[in-house]
């Protein structure tokens, strides 16, 4: 599997999948280059970086990032490296500030990229220094969708509204409901001894919760009077599994009025969530429409390559190790009770030390690692779940698989990393064509 070499790691017809992708440090350079270089990635929320001259420290896979909003309010990403010896510029995680200096030789750049100091520039360089060439590494393009900014490094890129496509159809219902906007708290960080390949693929895989999850399920059943999952429920939902891109996403359809779930949802609680979805709920129709306001909840979803349920990172650091950045997302005008709530079960779930979060970690260690000994890399994992049982929806878009509980997303998720790693560039990376009808006023932008 040297550079010069096409990847096959993923059968689609028997759903085998090569072990190796999470172990190969060879194979994980140049899936920095091939993905992490080309695909839009999530980087930050513009509520991080709400006033005039507001900075907050992100990454691009390995690649420190900054992002900024300059004087006039206008969004930047920057690569963190001075442009004279490659020291970082910032440290901090986040703050206010109009220019950047290097602590090393005391290059500055203002906040929109310029390099607008350099300390001896007629003295130690003559004056000859291009100085309007050594600005800071902007990413080639930046666009943001609900709030949520992604930036990308390549120049031949599709738009981000083209490669979200009909996914979009799903997030709005979550990222995209109120005129208002939503309010990102965090990041909480941490380290994983895990593939940052791992996590994702987990996001859209509910065939594990009734077994890895049973003790966290027997708690919050006893506790908060959540109804445990089961196989046979599971294989029993009407909810869908489908993919878009290379994104893996699930949802259920609710009867109108039904309470929405969600983390930080509890039966003590249900009342006060209830009245603010029925209080909210004329405007959310005419953001998305009757049918996606009040029948459709986007479940377990990743976003094509790291994203992790929802506006959560999965930052690589190595073949076996991954950082993890969890935001907690809430409607920037409800109810702080409901907002309490709501940061509260997404920390207390799927936060360093959420009940789910403890119960996932060793099964993506053991898969990560599973590829590291010679007779295991002979045994491909079996990823056979649903194959041939996926297709064109009537009423949904994306390719939608015929039960709720599938590996379809799987596949499609591997067969879209090994399309990036195949190609020489984005003219060799499809792109599913966008045919949703986004019903109601709500735009990328909100």
């Amino acid at each position: 599997m040297g550079t010069s070499t096409k990847y096959q790691v993923i059968d689609p017809v028997n759903g085998l999948l090569d072990r190796r992708i999470f172990s190969d440090a060879g194979i994980y350079q140049e899936e920095l280059e091939k993905v992490f270089g080309r695909a839009w990635q999530m980087i930050g929320h513009e509520s991080l970086i709400p006033n005039p001259n507001d900075f907050f420290l992100t990454y691009m896979g390995e690649d420190p990032v900054i992002l900024t909003r300059d004087a006039k309010g206008e969004v930047h990403a920057f690569l963190n490296m001075c442009r004279h010896r490659g020291n970082r510029i910032v440290r901090a995680d986040d703050g206010n500030a109009k220019n950047f200096m290097c602590s090393y030789h005391g290059w500055t750049y203002s906040n929109e990229g310029k390099l607008v100091s350099v300390p001896g520039l007629q003295e130690a360089y003559y004056g000859e220094l291009d100085v309007d060439s050594l600005g800071l590494v902007s990413v080639a393009h930046l666009d943001i969708y609900a709030g949520i900014v992604f930036a990308t490094w390549a120049s031949d890129a599709p738009t981000l509204k083209a490669y979200l496509g009909d996914a979009r159809w799903y997030l709005d219902t979550q990222f995209n409901r109120r005129d208002g906007g939503m309010q990102a708290y965090g990041p909480m960080k941490w380290t994983q001894p895990v593939n940052w390949k791992a996590p994702v693929d987990n996001s859209s895989d509910n065939y594990h919760v009734a077994i890895t999850h049973l003790g966290s399920a027997i708690v919050q059943s006893q506790a908060l009077g959540r109804p445990r999952t089961s196989h046979e429920g599971l294989f029993k939902s009407p909810a869908k599994h489908l993919s878009v891109n290379g994104h893996g996403l699930t949802f259920r359809m609710m009867e109108a009025n039904e309470p929405r779930r969600g983390h930080g949802v509890t039966k003590y609680n249900l009342h006060l969530f209830q009245e603010y979805q029925q209080d909210t709920l004329p405007e959310v129709e005419r953001r998305l429409g009757s049918f996606r306001a009040q029948h459709v909840q986007l479940g377990n979803h990743s976003l094509f390559p790291n994203g992790v349920l929802g506006f959560r990172l999965a930052l690589p650091q190595g073949p076996l190790q991954t950082e993890f950045w969890h935001f907690s997302l809430v409607d920037k005008e409800a109810p702080e009770e409901i907002k309490r709530a709501l940061r509260t079960g997404s920390q207390g779930n799927n936060g360093a030390a959420g009940m789910f979060e403890q119960d996932d970690i060793d099964n993506w260690r053991q898969v990560s690692e599973s590829g590291r000994s010679p007779v295991a890399r002979r045994y491909p994992q079996d990823l056979s779940m649903g194959v041939g049982h996926a297709s064109i929806h009537p009423d949904y878009p994306g390719m939608v698989s015929e039960r709720y509980i599938s590996e379809n997303n799987q596949r499609n998720y591997y067969a879209r990393w090994q399309e990036f790693m195949n190609a020489e560039s984005w003219a060799d990376i499809h792109i599913d064509p966008i045919t949703a009808s986004f019903e109601g006023t709500a735009g990328m932008r909100g």
